[in-house]
């Protein structure tokens, strides 16, 4: 890879990869990927030598309530970003191209666990359908534009991404972050510690660190037009993630509350993943290591709050 250049670069996954593969990046203030042409911020600041590998990152994302609030716009803005990149790349024949999708694009009812080839077999979780289904698009683009030009084209799919540079706003951020925040300022002001649901519902997660490196692997390995599932196949309820989090911030049991009157989402997922050889990293070490971040950075301009 002579030139790499990431979406979403300052991001949860974007920042590791620009670390690990030396790559470039830019704000929203250089291309705004909803509304300025990618094709031409790319033909403008590489001129002749354009990147020859693209991992496209950038996305509008949030938790279960941010997506219940704004199906819509997810969907939108999403199709607008994805639409963009990818008509670039399409148009300037990007050797290698990588899009991230996510679990929540396969079907809410269907036999488990996940496998790419259960894509079409129904509807997502009415959760967040707008994401999924601009997500599952991306899917079908990447597949199509690939067979078109002929290049290396690849999606990957991950599952409930956390780690330093998450955004931790109490109402838009996935569920690892939003805990950390809460526990945290719980642990400040005394106050109980609010969780969404009742604790039951079981996730897979893999930390962003390790996410970058199977993207590295993935650029030169995987050569396939199906998309690459990126599964820590072990499954923690949030209750287990509540207990390593509140651990950590020393709160008392009598201090954690849980909010049945909130939606609790998909109560499992599970998926295969297509990499047994990776050894990922453990949850406690992972959690640790992003509220580690999260409280050296929580008073700085780093962190999305």
């Amino acid at each position: 890879m002579s030139k790499v250049l990431i979406t979403g670069g300052n991001g949860l996954l974007g920042s590791p990869l620009v670390r690990d593969l030396n790559g470039d990046t830019f704000s929203s203030k250089d291309c705004n990927l909803i509304t300025d042409s990618f094709n031409d911020y790319i033909i403008k600041k590489y001129k002749e030598e354009k990147p020859n590998t693209i991992i496209h990152c950038a996305a509008r994302v949030g938790g279960v309530g941010a997506n219940l609030n704004n199906n819509l716009e997810f969907f939108k803005d999403n199709i607008k970003i994805d639409y963009n990149v990818l008509t670039s790349c399409l148009e300037l024949e990007i050797d290698n191209l990588v899009t991230i999708l996510s679990t929540c694009i396969f079907p809410d009812k269907v036999e488990y666990p996940l496998t790419s080839d259960k894509l079409d077999m129904g509807p997502p979780h009415h959760s967040n359908h707008g994401y999924a289904y601009a997500k599952r698009l991306l899917a079908y683009q990447t597949k199509i534009y690939r067979n078109t030009i002929n290049k290396n084209w690849i999606s990957i799919v991950p599952t409930n991404l956390y780690g330093p540079k998450d955004n931790f706003h109490l109402h838009d951020s996935h569920l690892v972050p939003a805990l950390i925040r809460k526990a945290y300022e719980s642990s400040l002001n005394g106050k109980d510690f609010i969780v969404w649901g009742d604790g039951s519902p079981l996730r897979q997660f893999v930390y962003s660190e390790d996410m970058s490196k199977i993207i590295e692997w993935s650029i030169d390995n995987w050569g396939n037009e199906k998309p690459l599932m990126a599964i820590n196949e072990k499954e923690y309820s949030i209750k287990d993630i509540v207990n390593i989090i509140t651990d950590r911030f020393n709160i008392p049991q009598n201090k954690i509350k849980y909010d049945t009157s909130k939606p609790l989402g998909q109560l499992r997922k599970p998926a295969k993943s297509d990499i047994q050889w990776f050894n990922f990293t453990p949850i406690e070490e992972g959690i640790n290591k992003t509220i580690d971040w999260f409280i050296e950075n929580y008073n700085t301009k780093n962190i999305r709050l």
